[in-house]
């Protein structure tokens, strides 16, 4: 099932989230400040909602708020700017929808009034931030483009839903349709978004635009209009969480000296293969991959807030056992940025194989790897195989190793 940038898979969403960002290696400032919002919604039907937003831990709380009367307050500590997503049904998968609130969050205090009709969200009010306003504002500009797109996207869910019940070619022929009309309003959504960045360069909503549609974009248009973004927007959360991809989908090794940490962009230089790198163990000490030269190696990049990634552990195990006598070693790359976490989650879910934790982002980095779960196979030589492997839960895997493995038999023995 393919992913619209506008509208995500909660689980997908929360993995996400959660797991991909390390910003250690950038030259960065954090500046972290509290916020406070109250909440007051009319007909919601329940007495909760959910909100999600990245606080200065580069965490993203899942809070339930317990309404009374329609009200509730949260308070938080955020670093700059981030965005807030607020569920009004909790049981909803979609990251966007008619019940869900997308809205930007600044220090301060803030409120958020809505009214459920007809099993949507109207009459939303939120009081701040600029930047807020700015979007509403931009919202309302280009608000014929986004309604269009936003029924589309309601009938491609449906369609999603149908062919997921019986398999029919007029349904799936209609969702090419509505995928191909929805990826023609999000370009002329782009065009406008980009329009707007060039203008306001220090506003917090271009850093907003920017992070929304960098999926959507060539790397070096990302590029280009990331170098105008003033210095206080490449500092919040919407500046380092597209930074965080830009640094690795880029082959400009001077954008990257400009933003990393000189020690990492050193480091990060040398690498030629993955016989360079050297990762952190269970024991806290360095470990070459260097050292498992001659036998191909599965990389599972996961991290501990990562659900998918943890699911994956038993078929793990069961691979490994498969493959115990074969010329492969299965390593699991953590990029969490908490050694007790990353410890924890493994004893907790009883991760097997060899573990090493990629904190600063250099194996993930060189790799390219913007989310996790993420397979790659490497051949004895240090070279690529496969770089989107399937994951250990689908017995694709098994057949691309074992093909793999008789290939380099085989090889071996013209020799």
């Amino acid at each position: 099932m393919r992913l619209l940038q506008s509208f995500t898979y909660l689980s997908v969403f929360m993995n996400f989230f959660y797991t991909t960002k390390v910003f250690g290696q950038y030259k960065i400032k954090d500046s972290c400040a509290a916020f406070s919002l109250h909440i007051e919604a009319k007909n919601l039907m329940s007495d909760s909602v959910m909100l999600l937003y990245r606080d200065c831990d580069n965490i993203s709380p899942g809070d339930t708020l317990i309404l009374s009367n329609g009200k509730a307050n949260i308070t938080g500590q955020i670093n700059r700017a981030t965005e807030g997503i607020l569920f009004t049904n909790i049981r909803s998968r979609w990251m966007d929808g008619p019940r869900v609130i997308r809205f930007i969050i600044e220090p301060g205090k803030m409120a958020l009034h809505f009214t459920i009709r007809n099993d949507s969200v109207q009459d939303v009010i939120i009081e701040g931030p600029l930047s807020q306003k700015e979007k509403v504002s931009w919202e309302a500009d280009n608000s014929s483009i986004l309604n269009t797109k936003a029924r589309y996207e309601n009938e491609y869910i449906k369609l999603l839903h149908q062919n997921g019940t019986k398999d029919s070619a007029a349904l799936k022929n209609r969702e090419e349709i509505i995928w191909n009309k929805i990826g023609g309003f999000r370009e002329s959504l782009i065009t406008s978004a980009l329009n707007y960045v060039k203008t306001h360069p220090n506003s917090y909503f271009s850093g907003y635009l920017l992070y929304y549609y960098k999926r959507n974009m060539p790397t070096d248009s990302l590029e280009k209009y990331f170098y105008d973004l003033g210095p206080n927007v490449i500092y919040s959360d919407f500046g380092k969480l597209t930074l965080d991809e830009l640094f690795k989908l880029t082959n400009d090794w001077t954008f990257r000296k400009s933003y990393s940490d000189s020690a990492f962009y050193e480091n990060f230089r040398k690498i030629k293969t993955i016989y360079d790198v050297s990762l952190t163990d269970l024991n806290g000490a360095k470990t070459s991959f260097s050292e498992f030269k001659g036998n191909f190696i599965l990389i599972d990049f996961w991290s501990s807030g990562c659900g998918p990634c943890i699911r994956n552990a038993p078929y793990l195990e069961k691979l490994i056992t498969m493959m115990k006598d074969k010329p492969i070693k299965v390593i699991s790359v953590s990029i969490d940025d908490r050694v007790d976490t990353w410890k924890k989650s493994i004893k907790k879910y009883a991760f097997p194989g060899i573990h090493l934790l990629d904190k600063q982002g250099m194996l993930s980095t060189f790799y390219k790897v913007l989310w996790v779960p993420r397979y790659i196979i490497v051949n004895p030589d240090g070279t690529v195989a496969n770089m989107d492997a399937p994951q250990a839960n689908d017995p694709r895997l098994k057949f691309i190793l074992t093909n793999l493995l008789a290939k380099n038999k085989s090889d071996k023995l013209l020799y």
